[in-house]
């Protein structure tokens, strides 16, 4: 079996490793001042931990029981009486998490784009003065999503800033 390697160059002014809340906030401002840039994300979605799996997700489950334990112990307060059981369904509240979250990715690939910031995801990084991207997912405004296997970019820039 063959695989292709394809090499390319990429220049930046600033490289955001990152992008979570201050990741991504970081690069939009850099972008905004004129500077060419770009982010790296080692996951496949943008966000970081808090949008994907840590305070995003959580707050959401945490909104929808709060809205179940209110119609439990405060709805008669109000005057609604309910007649009947009130059930639970876990199924539709991790379906609402999860389309709070992807609604909010999507935001931020529409931030990215819109702010003409190159995306990297799914990266390893050798080393800080040139980054090497590999097996990777490119996502930039010419909409590239998924390259070969064995696709490889090497990025050159001035400025590296880590977000943790």
């Amino acid at each position: 079996m063959y695989f292709c390697v394809r090499m390319s160059t990429n220049k930046f002014d600033v490289v955001v490793i990152g992008s979570g809340p201050g990741g991504y906030v970081c690069a939009i401002r850099l972008s905004q001042l004129g500077f060419k840039t770009a982010i790296i994300e080692k996951y496949n979605s943008l966000g970081g931990t808090c949008l994907n799996v840590g305070c995003i997700p959580s707050k959401s489950l945490l909104d929808s029981s709060h809205h179940y334990h209110d119609i439990l112990k405060n709805a008669s307060k109000h005057g609604i009486e309910i007649d009947g059981e009130v059930k639970l369904d876990f199924n539709k509240m991790i379906d609402r998490k999860n389309n709070v979250v992807s609604q909010t990715v999507k935001g931020i690939d529409f931030l990215m784009d819109k702010n003409n910031i190159t995306v990297f995801s799914s990266s390893y990084i050798q080393a800080f003065d040139s980054i090497t991207i590999t097996m990777a997912t490119m996502v930039n405004k010419l909409k590239t999503t998924r390259p070969p296997l064995h696709w490889r970019a090497t990025i050159k820039q001035q400025t590296t800033i880590i977000t943790l």
